[in-house]
């Protein structure tokens, strides 16, 4: 279980989407039926394509710019005491943005 199930920064329909994304992002994909039968409590068919192509594309692009150690542009700097930045940095103290 990861940070984000505790947290009160997101909804349950949030948290679904997040778990989705999880289970998209490791090799090979492990999306349990549980997690896809509680995605279409929310969302109808072409919502849940609609939701998979930018997850996969957005993972995608992710793979591909870690492994040319591309690294980020910088747009999306959450400020450093941001909710969600103190999650992805699993409870530690946040890190200052870099100018």
């Amino acid at each position: 279980m990861t940070n984000f199930e505790q947290s009160d920064a997101f909804s349950q329909v949030e948290k679904a989407v997040l778990r989705y994304a999880q289970g998209m992002s490791v090799t090979p994909v492990d999306v349990s039926d549980a997690v896809f039968a509680e995605l279409k409590s929310h969302f109808n068919s072409a919502q849940i394509v609609e939701l998979t192509l930018a997850l996969a594309l957005e993972n995608y692009r992710a793979r591909f710019n870690r492994a040319l150690e591309i690294p980020s542009e910088g747009f999306c700097e959450l400020p450093a005491d941001h909710p969600v930045r103190k999650l992805a940095n699993d409870g530690a103290p946040a890190k200052s943005a870099s100018p």
